[in-house]
């Protein structure tokens, strides 16, 4: 089998197990396994070639999507961002992991401190920060709030993976912190297919 083939043959080993996990029910206990499943997969740097996964420029996504169900669940990604790339803190309204593949993401987390009741208002506060590396992960429950920063040390490329996909969570909240404001952060576009994505 070539590289692709041997990668998604253990992409499909694993969303079946992960599937499994998922299908009882999502809490911190059952999204930790989740992340095991996709540290064993990270951990196969063999398989994820920087050269076959350059840097998405354009669109709103750095990503090749490896796997997703017809239903749009289950949604696994190659995620490879230019350098110095950053978002907002933002929520993702599905369970979601990130695991280190090459490079370095930086991860800020924060704690929402308003009660959500007033539409376009949100205050979070930071409460730690996370780099994303190779034998490192981070697993989230749809309402916790994360940003990535990238520096100039790139390439980067890590493992992510929702609980539906990122092409169709329409309702994601991003956060203002000097305003204390919201905004609806938009489904990503501009996804690319990974070579023998299943």
């Amino acid at each position: 089998m070539n590289i692709a083939q041997q990668r998604q043959a253990l992409v499909g080993e694993v969303m079946i197990n992960i599937r499994a996990i998922a299908e009882r029910g999502i809490d911190r206990s059952s999204l930790a396994r989740i992340k095991d499943e996709v540290m064993r997969l990270a951990t196969r740097r063999d398989l994820f070639p920087l050269e076959e996964f350059p840097a998405v420029e354009g669109g709103t996504s750095s990503m090749y999507r490896l796997s997703e169900d017809a239903d749009h669940r289950y949604a696994l990604y190659v995620s490879c961002p230019a350098q110095g790339r950053s978002t907002p803190p933002h929520n993702h309204t599905t369970w979601a992991v990130i695991a280190g593949v090459h490079g370095r993401e930086h991860n800020k987390l924060y704690r929402r401190l308003d009660d959500a009741s007033e539409e376009g208002v949100g205050r979070v506060e930071l409460t730690g920060e996370l780099d994303i590396v190779p034998g490192k992960a981070l697993a989230m429950m749809p309402d916790d709030v994360h940003s990535i920063h990238l520096g100039e040390d790139g390439p980067h490329l890590n493992l992510h993976i929702y609980g539906v996909s990122i092409e169709h969570i329409h309702t994601r909240t991003a956060f203002d912190m000097a305003a204390g404001t919201t905004r609806t952060f938009p489904a990503a576009k501009g996804v690319k297919v990974a070579q023998g994505a299943l």
